[in-house]
């Protein structure tokens, strides 16, 4: 049953592929030493969990209760402690050995995993008065996320009579950030802390859009005219008259739950119109199955919590003062899942290994102590069939995010990046310094390390659909 069990988490994850009559490939290896092969792989370590807690643990036991109204109310309760409950629920799917228990578990954190994909956390709290930072530690208590808010003056130190209902996360951070006049981001691309600014004059973001555990933000509206100087004679039938564009800029944030790696689907307008009723929508185009209705997106597989995208727009008329209007969607990529697909025990005493996991091969050259960090000299390469005239540079220059470097206790190294890289699409050879700080860059007290890893990402998409309303045009 454990077997199975695992078996279950790895397809749920998406992490195993086999046809009728093949075995699904394991995806973790040993580190051996060159230059002997490989050893045959293992199954992959186990997602950290924190302390068991007790009421999870009873009602897990419950799901397997001879009593089937026990059972469906375990169920219930486990489902609404939501997703953060979901690294216990993984890790008891793998320990259990009840077959009921196990198959109500499997169901259960199936359907979890897309909630916490799909589903803003939310927040509610009883209306009276509190500082910005007070409301702030409160959201972060509910929602379990970082949020840091930083900030004097009156606004900031001020006292609001303020409450929500089950309010969407950033919902919630939006109506906070108004109170003080502050801002809310996200912090750099590898970091889930939520960042809120009351530093500096009052600040506001008016248009935005919420869907689900996503927020758009228009950032900015350009517009764009032409007119031909030279060409088809004004009075002729072919005279073409001057066109105006617009390009509307946005910010698109994730929940710190759901870490972005780019966008998979091109911004794309659905419908768009003027204070007037007139269409702000491009014309297809025959040869884009989109038209002309997408633009620019970024991302490019590094671990984020904010993208940037802009979507382009025809005027109707130049009487038309605001956009009412404003559909589209996008797709993202997400990050749902990380496993250690190569461990590195003891990496300090680490020469010369060579270590195979599932879709990488590692070697690392050494692990060297200097300046209170660690400097980790490697190379990784891209195992399996490659297509070299669709080379994959998003894997050669983000797959330094995904080595780690951790002590016995856990600590692990902040990684700055590379300082020496050298790469193409299936191989990345890297110098990646390591210290033992926090995200502001204040020195801890971290042991030696005991563990070199470096992760495979399970990615799944998803299509985000977004309004705005009564954006000005320029």
């Amino acid at each position: 049953m454990r077997a199975a069990a695992v078996g279950a988490v790895a397809v749920m994850l998406g992490l195993v592929a086999a046809g009728p009559g093949q075995q699904p490939p394991a995806p973790a290896g040993q580190a051996v030493k060159r230059p002997a092969a490989p050893p045959p792989p293992s199954a992959p370590a186990p997602e950290p969990v924190g302390p068991a807690d007790p009421a999870v643990a009873a009602l897990v036991r419950d799901l397997g209760a001879a009593d089937y109204k026990a059972r469906e109310k375990a169920g219930r309760d486990l489902e609404e402690l939501g997703d953060k409950a979901l690294p216990h629920l993984r890790k008891a799917l793998v320990d259990t050995t009840s077959p009921e228990v196990a198959r109500r578990l499997s169901v259960l954190v199936r359907k979890m995993e897309y909630d916490r994909l799909v589903n803003p956390r939310r927040v509610t709290m009883a209306r009276k008065s509190r500082t910005p930072k007070e409301l702030c530690d409160e959201v972060a208590r509910q929602t379990g996320y970082r949020i840091e808010f930083q900030g004097n003056g009156p606004a900031a130190d001020g006292r609001h009579v303020v409450g929500f209902d089950n309010a969407p996360f950033w919902v919630a951070m939006d109506a906070i950030a108004d109170l003080a006049g502050a801002t809310v981001n996200t912090n750099g691309y590898d970091d889930d802390a939520v960042m809120v600014s009351a530093f500096g004059p009052p600040t506001r973001t008016p248009h935005v859009a919420y869907a689900g555990p996503f927020k758009v933000a228009a950032t900015n509206i350009q517009l764009s005219r032409s007119l031909p100087l030279t060409g088809n004679d004004p009075r002729g039938l072919g005279f073409v008259r001057p066109s105006e564009s617009v390009s509307l800029q946005f910010n698109l944030f994730s929940e710190p739950k759901n870490p972005l790696l780019g966008m998979s689907l091109q911004p794309a307008v659905i419908s768009a119109e003027d204070d007037l009723g007139q269409s702000l929508a491009p014309p297809p185009n025959p040869g884009n199955p989109f038209g002309g209705r997408v633009s620019y997106y970024g991302g490019g597989s590094y671990r984020s919590f904010n993208l940037t995208g802009s979507l382009n727009l025809v005027r109707g008329g130049r009487e038309a003062r605001t956009i009412r209007s404003l559909k589209a969607k996008v797709g993202v990529n997400l990050l749902s899942g990380v496993v250690p697909e190569v461990t590195v025990p003891n990496p300090v005493k680490a020469k010369n290994l060579k270590v195979t996991g599932r879709t990488v091969e590692v070697e690392v050259d050494s692990v060297a102590g200097g300046n209170g960090g660690y400097t980790v000299s490697m190379t990784i390469k891209k195992l399996g069939q490659h297509d070299p005239n669709f080379p994959d540079y998003n894997w050669s220059n983000s797959i330094w995010q995904k080595v780690e470097l951790t002590d016995g206790k856990g600590n692990r190294y902040r990684n700055f990046g590379p300082s020496n890289m050298n790469t193409s699409p299936t191989s990345v050879t890297m110098t990646l310094p390591f210290q033992p700080t926090d995200r502001r860059g204040v020195r801890q007290q971290f042991g030696e390390p005991v563990r070199l890893v470096v992760n495979e990402w399970v990615q799944s998409t998803h299509e985000v659909t977004f309004e705005l309303r009564d954006v000005p045009l320029p």
